[in-house]
């Protein structure tokens, strides 16, 4: 048993949410349990040594208020978060708890920094969106860069890939209904300071990667808000994600028409319902082998004004679901050690400052190789 701050862990059932559980137990934490099947949570609770566990509809407002308490850490990973995302940070926020999540989703990124922000200082909590995969390597790799980079850099752009043996069997439904959120609803790039909507896919660039050119189409991501805040001279941010469309091999996460930027403006309405499609024939999630054949690997380049790369910082890691489950339980150590200051909508570097930030990453498995 812990003392201290509880940590709560929303939609514990899930395929994200059960490997979070059994990390959170792992790292000596002893999370509560909060879902919607009671066989799953009683199961699920047996196996982490009968943990607590409550059964909750995130649709009941004070119910879910009910079962947090002040000073807790609340770890979400229901999905879709556009739809049912909400719910949980209002209630931890309103109880004075902080919170965490592994949105992907780039509206609902933008919700919690812009609408959740005030609330959460004047509560004295921190909030913190995309924690895992997406988007906290490249949080922590674009802070590096820029503080390599020195005065000059201004400019900063992060992308994301999954290399390795993967099929679409390798990704969980939930995983698959976050990307709708970040390949259908509107994207995020933020100009000359100012953080703008504009369609996912719209730019494409690329990265040659282990000798192979892999093309990265761009998204929103917590980059836009919380690299700024680490340096306020950052003026221009872009968030790439290379791991939709096909490889060398021609695998690819999605179908081929809902890949590449000028298909997902072109065919957006056709693609989105193919990608529906695959959501609701994917499986409960990879099994050891398969997130075995995953690699994840963050590219982070620091730019002056003009576009030319001052520094470039690459970090590779285990398979998306494990980094998400080890950053996560790191993060719900760390977070009750923030003081008032930095009490709002935070990144990771902002949260802890960069020398934690990066051991964070270090502890998941994230080395730098360039």
């Amino acid at each position: 048993m812990t003392h201290g701050p509880r940590t709560v862990l929303v939609g514990a059932t899930g395929y994200l949410g059960r490997m979070t559980a059994r990390t959170l137990a792992g790292r000596g934490l002893d999370p509560v349990l909060i879902g919607r099947d009671e066989p799953a949570l009683n199961q699920l609770a047996r196996e982490l040594g009968d943990c607590d566990f409550r059964v909750a509809d995130l649709g009941d407002r004070s119910a879910l208020t009910g079962l947090i308490h002040p000073g807790d850490v609340v770890i979400s990973t229901v999905t879709p978060f556009r739809t049912v995302g909400e719910a949980v940070v209002r209630a931890a926020i309103t109880q004075g708890a902080h919170y965490l999540d592994v949105s992907p989703e780039p509206p609902f990124v933008e919700l919690v920094y812009q609408k959740w922000n005030r609330p959460a200082r004047e509560a004295g909590v921190v909030v913190m969106p995309a924690v895992g995969f997406s988007f906290t390597p490249g949080n922590i790799a674009g802070a590096v860069a820029l503080q390599e980079a020195g005065a000059q850099a201004v400019r900063v752009q992060t992308a994301y890939f999954v290399l390795g043996d993967f099929e679409h069997s390798s990704f969980s439904a939930g995983m698959l209904e976050s990307v709708t959120g970040a390949l259908f609803d509107p994207g995020l790039v933020r100009r000359n300071g100012v953080i703008e909507s504009e369609p996912a896919g719209r730019r494409e660039r690329s990265y040659t990667i282990d000798g192979i050119e892999r093309n990265a189409i761009s998204v929103g991501g917590s980059e836009h808000f919380a690299l700024a805040q680490f340096q306020p001279r950052v003026r221009d941010v872009d968030v790439f994600i290379g791991w939709l469309s096909p490889d060398q091999d021609g695998r690819s996460l999605l179908p081929k028409s809902a890949t590449g930027g000028s298909r997902l403006s072109l065919g957006r309405a056709l693609a989105k319902r193919k990608h529906r499609q695959l959501v609701r024939g994917a499986e409960d999630g990879p099994d050891l082998a398969g997130r075995n054949a995953m690699v994840s690997l963050v590219v982070a380049e620091a730019q002056d004004a003009a576009g030319t790369t001052l520094s470039r910082v690459t970090l590779s890691g285990p398979n998306p679901y494990d980094l998400t489950a080890r950053l996560l339980a790191f993060h719900a150590i760390a977070v009750p050690e923030c003081g008032p200051a930095v009490a709002g909508a935070v990144g990771p570097v902002g949260a802890f400052g960069l020398h934690t930030a990066v051991e964070g990453a270090r502890q998941a498995g994230l080395e730098r190789i360039d």
